[in-house]
């Protein structure tokens, strides 16, 4: 399916879209003289979006994305030697015609992890994917571009990093790095991503022949908030579990296409 076909259809599934769903079947049940429809579309559409923008369901949604006995939080001293340090894309907005820098992002940690595992002598090389997920001519780099340049700034020599330009989505991260890894004899990785997204790209991995070990970071923590806060609507609720929905999502087409 192609990128822009997919990201469509993932986003038709997120509750926000649903709302407006109801809303415009609402509307034309009221252009039909109906109104016991319409009522009913009114309670479910309150009651929907007070589920969703209550920071309460954030905890309900962790549960199944992270594993939390393989995927803690640990020093980059502790983890073992690897062939490669491969960080996928999701952290660093690249350059474009807005951008004179790359922007760091939520899930940069990503970046700035690998660098740290490089200092510390885990592996003498770092794969970044990451392409032009848009394709936009605005876009003048792609992610792994990107990354390059903070890996950079932290320290990395250039010789040390190999970037993957072509991927969209985690499946081809996986595919087109294990390209690049054959030629050099890389088996075994130290993958970096968000800890939210790393059941999928571990399982994407070791599919085409990687000998993964998770390395994550950007740990999700839930509402540490009074109750009271943790059941009333909240914007930033709303786009946290929407985010949450679709990691979930995201899981379960890839198992269903045989991806993970």
């Amino acid at each position: 399916m192609p990128i822009l076909l997919y990201k469509i259809s993932a986003t038709l599934f997120v509750p926000l879209m649903l709302m407006f769903g109801a809303v415009i079947l609402a509307l034309i049940m009221l252009t039909r003289g109906r109104r016991r429809g319409p009522v009913v579309l009114l309670v479910f559409l309150v009651a929907w979006g007070w589920i969703w923008s209550a920071p309460l369901l954030d905890a309900v949604l962790l549960r199944g994305l992270v594993d939390v006995d393989r995927y803690l939080p640990q020093h980059a001293e502790e983890f073992p030697i690897g062939d490669a340090i491969i960080v996928l894309g999701g952290g660093v907005r690249p350059v474009s015609d807005v951008l004179v820098y790359p922007n760091l992002g939520e899930g940069a940690d990503r970046v700035w992890h690998a660098a740290r595992l490089y200092h510390v002598g885990k592996a003498p090389l770092i794969i970044a994917s990451g392409g032009k997920v848009w394709s936009s001519r605005q876009q003048q780099q792609s992610e792994a571009d990107a990354m390059r340049v903070v890996l950079n700034a932290f320290g990395v020599p250039d010789d040390a990093i190999v970037t993957e330009s072509r991927s969209r989505n985690t499946r081809q991260n996986a595919m087109f790095t294990a390209d690049l890894a054959a030629s050099r004899g890389i088996r075994r990785v130290l993958l970096v991503t968000s800890a939210l997204h790393m059941s999928r790209a571990e399982a994407a991995f070791k599919q085409v022949g990687f000998d993964v070990v998770p390395a994550a970071v950007d740990f999700p923590v839930p509402s540490q908030a009074p109750w009271i806060f943790r059941i009333l609507p909240s914007t930033l609720a709303l786009s946290r579990n929407t985010n949450l929905l679709k990691r979930h999502l995201g899981i379960l087409a890839y198992r269903f296409k045989g991806w993970a």
